[in-house]
């Protein structure tokens, strides 16, 4: 094998001029292929890593409540954060919280998204420099954002602030409805001003996560979505996502409570039931009623109270009944009035002590003032998952179902704004799904670079064959002297395969050196695009390449293969020919 690769690389570099020919245009091909997939890379990285990352987070939990697209809030914000902190892979998660206000600054005014950030919180040196990349200061630091001294500090972008017409220090107004559609106003000191490729980034005002939550009417322990940042996201994003999404399984929503009536006092169990017409119908088969109307129970109000917990507080349909429950939070009770409308005789898997209300109004308590878990009251009954009253009862939250592309994700939403849920929609993503279209442009555009220059190799490759049958031509005498001193067919078609397979290879590493030259040279021109939306395929105003080893490797692979099957069919030709033949062979 040796001594055939010293005959391949010897014939090759005695036809100097012919195969650099062919080499530079090989070269050509392969600088031009690496060019390309090198940018359609950096397209998608910069797509995923630098702007929907900060968009969307890498993997999002995302809070509906009642399914309100509206209403991104969640109302045990620790209990989702314990979850997610546990898993492997985790590096950071942080609270997503925004709200679409109107700004007036100097004279002018303009929509703004106000972001609230966790400056408190540690972040890893790796974060930090891609969040200082991303949004570039150019006055102040994140650390303004914490003065207690400055009324509410914010950062905005360069080109806001040019549209405000404010500058650092100076103060701009806020309208907006803060989570439950109360009308609010506030006012915003400018401590920074920071600079952004990402157009879509330009509108957005950063605040310290604390004061926007004050702004926006959250509580301490609630928020609006989970942003989860992975080691190795594309590997684990899914995988991570799948396992939250396992975890996250609601249990039923449970308020155990005591019940007064006049001077009696009983404890009990309320459970929210579903008010869609498909339960209402399996509910009604299962209740047995002994004393008030049906019509009465379908009312968004409906409350219906068990026989034996009536009995105990001497309660009859029409009289009110006061509820008193421990919030889980603030240390302090919830006391509400129910009017109850309905008696009714409790089956199997409910406890005597049972009230059922329906999901609008029970959701409406459950929220708002969240009740100490049921787990810490031994005494009462919950049904199991396969008792004929689970799917009837209310659950803590609906999860929707994982999705795996963009158009899929869609229609969720879509469904998410015809239904009418009653309770919180909690929905499980990645950036890759709510943006796989991204990876579909990456894909196209590699199919377009490879198409084209699979167009330009074929002309290559067709040259690949008139040069080895012109070569074979010239070379027929030596083909037929070393046949006839004992070289076997297979090593004369072996050599000249390989005399392709280097001239192919040496013309692959030469065009991705020259591919690494363009992209450094392109990389280097600065390309003003303001305010254009295709200044977020820019990095600091360069276009952007991200080659990767196994994309050119695979790129070469391909082409040598082809290039090697091309000139197998010549070569045998060449190696069939007969000793003496060949050797009477005249030119």
């Amino acid at each position: 094998m040796k001594l055939l690769i010293m005959l391949s690389l010897r014939n090759l570099f005695r036809q100097k001029r012919r195969n650099i020919l062919l080499g530079i245009a090989m070269a050509m091909g392969v600088t031009i292929l690496v060019i390309a997939n090198s940018f359609s890379h950096g397209i998608s990285d910069i797509m995923f890593n630098k702007i929907m990352r900060w968009v969307t987070g890498q993997v999002t939990i995302r809070f509906n409540e009642k399914g309100r697209i509206s209403r991104e809030l969640f109302r045990d914000k620790d209990r989702i954060m314990t979850i997610v902190k546990s898993e492997p892979g985790v590096e950071e998660a942080d609270e997503g919280v925004g709200m679409f206000m109107r700004a007036i600054g100097n004279g002018k005014s303009d929509n703004i998204i106000l972001v609230g950030v966790n400056t408190k919180q540690g972040i890893s040196e790796k974060t930090r420099k891609e969040v200082e990349e991303a949004f570039r200061l150019i006055e102040g630091t994140w650390k303004d954002l914490e003065n207690p001294a400055i009324e509410n500090p914010v950062i905005v972008s360069e080109e806001k602030a040019r549209y405000l017409n404010v500058k650092k220090n100076d103060v701009i107004r806020v309208r907006f409805r803060n989570m439950f559609g109360q009308d609010q106003a506030a006012r915003l000191t400018i401590v920074g001003i920071m600079k952004n490729d990402n157009i879509f980034m330009q509108p957005v005002i950063f605040l310290e996560l604390d004061k926007a939550k004050e702004i926006l009417a959250y509580r301490p322990y609630e928020t609006g979505s989970i942003s989860i940042t992975l080691k190795n996201p594309q590997k684990n994003a899914r995988m991570l996502a799948d396992r939250i999404h396992d975890r996250l399984k609601p249990g039923l929503a449970v308020i155990h409570a005591t019940i007064t009536h006049g001077n009696k006092q009983m404890d009990a169990t309320i459970f929210g039931y579903k008010s869609d017409d498909e339960t209402k119908k399996k509910l009604f088969k299962m209740l047995k009623f002994t004393d008030g109307t049906l019509e009465n129970v379908l009312t968004k109000d409906g409350v219906i109270i068990s026989q034996p917990l009536a009995n105990i507080l001497d309660v009859l349909p029409g009289d009110n009944i006061e509820v008193r429950y421990d919030n889980k939070f603030e240390n302090k009770q919830t006391i509400l009035t129910y009017k109850v409308n309905a008696i009714f005789n409790p089956s199997d898997g409910l406890s005597d002590s049972t009230i059922l209300v329906n999901d609008e109004k029970f959701y409406d308590t459950y929220y708002e003032n969240l009740p100490k878990s049921y787990t810490l009251y031994p005494s009462v009954l919950v049904p199991k998952e396969n008792d004929p009253w689970y799917p009837i009862l209310a659950p803590e939250w609906i999860l929707l179902k994982r999705t795996l592309n963009t158009d899929e994700a869609v229609e969720k939403y879509r469904e998410l704004g015809r239904k009418k849920w009653k309770g919180t929609v909690v929905d499980v993503a990645t950036m890759y799904e709510t943006a796989s279209d991204i990876l579909k442009l990456e894909g196209v555009l590699k199919l377009i670079t490879l198409s084209a220059v699979m167009v330009l190799f074929f002309i290559i490759l067709l040259g690949v064959v008139n040069t080895l049958r012109m070569t074979i031509r010239e070379r027929t005498r030596e083909i037929g002297t070393v046949r006839a001193i004992g070289m076997q067919k297979n090593d004369v078609r072996n050599t000249f395969i390989l005399e392709t397979f280097f001239l192919t290879l040496f013309a692959s590493i030469t065009g991705t050196l020259i591919g690494f030259g363009g992209i450094w040279f392109l990389s280097r021109l600065t390309i003003n695009m303001q305010d254009n939306p295709l200044g977020m395929l820019l990095v600091n105003g360069h276009l952007y390449f991200l080659p990767t080893v196994a994309g050119i490797a695979g790129n070469i692979l391909l082409i040598i293969v082809i290039a090697v099957v091309t000139a197998y069919f010549p070569a045998r030709r060449a190696a069939n020919l007969s000793p003496a033949k060949a050797l009477g062979h005249f030119e």
